[in-house]
């Protein structure tokens, strides 16, 4: 062995030139081909998203598109009421390409809330249990208004609380600002800290109330409180995680979205 072991250290000496030369040449190789991979799956994504969006904007008479966002990781989602009924199928889409297959669990039509389920582990939302929402705070709203002419991108929209009641004075609701458009429905209302303090119910509308009133109103829009979503949902498995709201606290919109955004989904509802 001790005869043999220089000439073993002379060979592996006279080849290590050659042992890099073709490790680089199957390291470029590698890389080469990850790079290839990631292309394809590029371009496949942004096909199948586009396909996803022809089909949105075609045979649009049986179909809504609304918004909602998952409370649990096992892939329990909230929305209006009103977007999926007399629905025949609901669907979610998730990640902008997988379209899954929801199963409606409850719904309530006084309080416009529909829980729904899909079969995935899934990104959620935090939800306030605080009962009052005081007028005056921050909220934002993120969600899929208008998706033929907008697309698919999430949009956030930024106002206050404007009162603490709904329509008519109603105690399940409260008004706010931000703006809201055919689409936004069912999508969360986010405060301070990034937790949920309502959903997205509805607006006024303004040309039809213009009629009998003489004048144009402006950003009024409706939604339920997280309080009265809690209590529609208390039988949920695996409750949803909450959060104390904190009002005072500033609004952070960029964070809000970049955090967020991955639970909130379009909701696709067809009729038949």
């Amino acid at each position: 062995w001790e005869l043999t072991l220089p000439w073993l250290q002379q060979f592996a000496a006279s080849k290590t030139p050659q042992l890099k030369t073709m490790f680089k040449i199957s390291f470029k190789f590698l890389c080469v081909f990850i790079l290839f991979g990631f292309v394809c799956l590029k371009a496949y994504s942004d096909q199948r998203h586009g396909e996803i969006i022809n089909k949105l904007q075609s045979d649009g008479n049986n179909r809504s598109i609304a918004t909602g966002f998952f409370v649990t990781d096992s892939g329990h989602l909230i929305t209006a009421h009103h977007v999926v009924k007399n629905a025949k199928t609901i669907q979610i889409l998730v990640d902008r390409q997988r379209v899954l297959t929801a199963t409606l669990l409850k719904a309530n039509e006084e309080l416009d809330l529909a829980l729904l389920q899909v079969q995935a582990i899934t990104p959620f939302v935090y939800l306030s249990h605080s009962k009052g929402v005081p007028a005056g705070m921050d909220v934002v709203t993120i969600g899929y208004p208008q998706v033929a002419i907008q697309g698919l991108t999430p949009k956030i929209t930024k106002g206050i609380v404007n009162s603490s009641t709904g329509l008519r004075d109603a105690k399940n609701a409260f008004q706010f600002s931000a703006e809201v458009q055919k689409g936004n429905s069912g999508g969360p209302l986010i405060g301070p800290g990034g937790t949920i303090v309502g959903v997205v119910q509805s607006k006024l509308d303004a040309l039809k109330l213009s009629e009998t009133t003489d004048d144009l109103t402006q950003n009024v829009n409706f939604a339920t409180k997280s309080a009265v979503l809690l209590k529609f949902i208390e039988d949920v498995p695996n409750l949803p995680t909450t959060r104390p709201l904190q009002p005072e606290q500033p609004l952070k919109a960029i964070r809000i979205y970049q955090e967020i955004t991955p639970a909130i989904v379009p909701v696709i509802a067809t009729t038949d």
